[in-house]
């Protein structure tokens, strides 16, 4: 290649045929601004070399080095934004193959789109594109967001939420049912004799209770109920607006109807049925959430020593 403001033979065989290829040269006659494009520079970028502007490249944010989130090929442009808003480049362009680029300076680019309609045209092209690709890009980051957010509160055995979901969750819950002057009730559910229905079955068996139970529980409550996992095969049902003896009468109709249902194995074995022992607990004054949940797991466990299947308060 002679100096930056020339071209060989070469140089302007790629100018009549490669550059009628590019984004922001698309259905033009170049002849009338190849004057202007012969002060732009070519350079030979070598594979995996970082570039500002880019023939076939991928361009990854600072904080990703790994995943690229924009898969340039050959003839797209570069740096248009940044030349716009006059901002630093948001992020690396690493070419994927030896390519050749050519490098348009921000004053000549102006000139260009104030010499060429077409230049012009193909420049909002070229934009609205990046920044349809900039919103995609942005709904799926926020999908990762929702799912990433739905995947650290939700238990991925039972669907229920999990114990993280519940340590950051009751204090509202006792919070708001202050403020309103209602009463909150609480449920610890936990599965009797589940390590032996483990041992005996296997826990495929034991994955498969631990569902059955979890589907059972959300059937029989209402809508504005929440339950979580708490641990094990222990539960947590939060029932805002019900005293103890309206919670007394949910418990009761859990107890039932877990007793009552059919355990199936995807071979459709029927596997004996599971009993609950439930702990009942009414927020009181000044309750802290680590109180009112202590107070639940003492009344199941006095429902444990008393003989399973019972509720106790």
């Amino acid at each position: 290649m002679t100096d930056q403001n020339t071209k060989s033979q070469d140089d302007l065989l790629f100018y009549t045929h490669d550059l009628s290829q590019q984004d922001i040269f698309n259905d033009m006659d170049l002849t009338e601004i190849l004057p202007l494009l012969n002060k732009c520079p070519l350079k030979l970028i070598k594979q995996d070399d970082m570039i500002i502007h880019a023939g076939e490249s991928r361009h990854y944010l600072p904080s990703d080095p790994v995943n690229p989130v924009l898969v340039l090929g050959p003839g797209q442009s570069i740096g248009e934004i940044s030349i716009i808003d006059h901002q630093p480049a948001s992020g690396n362009v690493i070419a994927d193959v030896d390519s050749r680029v050519l490098i348009i300076e921000e004053t000549l680019l102006w000139t260009l789109v104030k010499q060429s309609h077409a230049i012009a045209y193909n420049m909002l092209v070229v934009i609205a594109n990046r920044l349809r690709n900039g919103n995609m890009v942005i709904d799926k980051i926020k999908q990762l967001m929702n799912e990433y957010e739905y995947n650290s509160t939700v238990d991925s055995l039972t669907g229920l939420y999990n114990r993280r979901w519940l340590d950051s969750m009751l204090e509202r819950v006792m919070h708001r049912c202050a403020t309103n002057q209602q009463a909150l009730s609480v449920l610890m559910i936990d599965i009797d004799f589940f390590k032996q229905f483990n041992d005996k079955h296997g826990h495929i068996a034991g994955d498969q209770a631990l569902r059955m139970v979890s589907r059972t529980i959300l059937h029989n409550l209402r809508p504005e109920d929440m339950v979580s996992r708490y641990g094990g095969e222990e539960l947590f049902a939060l029932l805002p607006g019900l005293d103890i003896n309206e919670a007394a009468t949910i418990a009761e109709r859990l107890r039932k109807a877990i007793n009552d249902a059919e355990i199936l194995l995807d071979n459709e074995t029927v596997l004996p049925s599971l009993t609950v022992s439930i702990g009942m607990a009414e927020m009181q004054g000044n309750d802290t959430a680590e109180q009112l949940i202590h107070a639940a797991d003492k009344a199941m466990y006095r429902a444990k020593r008393t003989g399973k299947n019972i509720i106790k308060s």
